[in-house]
């Protein structure tokens, strides 16, 4: 009997691991005094094999607020997704390797030209995707503006 050998992308789904813990670190840096509860969920991508992932849930004064949903790491045009939900709304949180948010595209007289895919792209990281193309780098300000607007509270 031959082992079949897999042609699974299993360290682009490590490294999405890594990125997504990075993030809920930062959101607990960034959200002091909320409560945050962490639940685990399977994860099946078409080019993965099946996954455990935390969800990030964040509560304040007992209330809901939001949660981060992992969505991938195999996604068109990112190194990742994951969705902040809430009551309201939903927005995407997504990951870029540097250059990974740009379109190359040949000139035959000049090269090779690049060009953003979104407006906003500064560096590699996670971003708040807005809409209509418009990213904004992933600071303590921009997730407190996402989790306003997904939760419908303001003034968190």
């Amino acid at each position: 009997m031959s082992e079949e050998k897999d042609d699974f992308n299993d360290s682009a789904v490590e490294e999405y691991k890594q990125n997504i813990q990075d993030l809920y670190s930062e959101v607990k840096i960034w959200h002091k005094g909320m409560v945050f509860r962490e639940e685990y969920i399977d994860m099946y991508e078409e080019y993965a094999v099946p996954y455990k992932i935390a969800e990030l849930y964040i509560y304040k004064d007992d209330a809901f607020l939001c949660k981060i949903k992992p969505v991938g790491a195999h996604i068109i045009a990112a190194d990742g997704r994951a969705d902040i939900i809430g009551k309201r709304d939903k927005l995407s949180l997504v990951f870029f390797k540097e250059l990974s948010a740009n379109m190359e595209t040949h000139d035959h007289e000049t090269g090779i030209n690049r060009h953003a895919l979104y407006e906003g792209y500064k560096d590699a990281g996670w971003y708040v995707f807005w809409g209509k193309r418009k990213i904004s780098l992933l600071s303590g300000e921009n997730f407190l503006r996402a989790t306003e607007e997904v939760s419908g509270y303001k003034h968190l």
